[in-house]
């Protein structure tokens, strides 16, 4: 089943990775090919599109392909944060950060990822250090 986000301004549009829209794409190719396909369900709904799946769904998937890559479990929402980190840590702004999950107010993201700045603190304090100022 469908439900509003949790605030207003979670409902909104974000560009969606190359690799994504690629690999939706080409299995969006392989699914309307059944039976009773149907376009609404196509990204949420049962493996053939053909109906929405129940909440049930995600995590029996997610369990089962955690088992097959044989690597620790998380729950979905850790998908979020992880997301998050790999963008900090790879040099995002944070502002843009805050944008991309939905935080109206960038304090949240920064309390809540402000441990992963550390190494960017560290980075200007090494700028700091190489600059060579005569006076």
């Amino acid at each position: 089943y469908f439900t509003t986000p949790k605030t207003r301004d979670s409902n909104r549009v974000i560009p969606m990775p190359n690799t994504v829209a690629n690999d939706l794409l080409e299995y969006y190719n392989i699914v309307k090919k059944f039976k009773n396909f149907n376009p609404e369900f196509f990204v949420f709904g049962n493996s053939f599109g053909v109906e929405p799946f129940c909440p049930e769904y995600i995590r029996k998937r997610n369990k089962d392909n955690i088992e097959k890559a044989g690597v620790k479990n998380i729950r979905i929402h850790d998908f979020r944060h992880s997301c998050a980190s790999l963008l900090i840590n790879s040099g995002a702004s944070p502002i843009m950060v805050a944008k991309y999950l939905g935080h109206t107010k960038i304090d949240v993201t920064l309390n809540t990822y402000s441990h992963m700045f550390q190494s960017a603190l560290d980075e200007v304090v090494k700028i700091i250090n190489e600059i060579n100022v005569d006076i």
